[in-house]
């Protein structure tokens, strides 16, 4: 499955949940999903780092390989 789908499949389970659902457990899925979104932008913020970083050093890794 795609992200999209995945993402659209997310959204009809959470449609179906009842409103009679309990106030505490739909506080927990918010929490979950909350911490997912910044563990994604936490990992976009290191992959940037990481690219920095190989920009900057890449002479010196080309030293290194050689």
């Amino acid at each position: 499955m795609s992200t999209t789908e995945l993402k659209e499949e997310i959204q009809k389970a959470i449609e179906q949940i009842p409103e009679s659902a309990p106030e505490n457990l739909l506080q927990d899925v918010l929490g979950y999903i909350q911490d997912v979104n910044a563990k994604i932008a936490q990992k976009a913020k290191y992959d940037q780092y990481f690219k920095e970083i190989l920009a900057e050093d890449e002479e010196v890794f080309r030293k290194l390989a050689q």
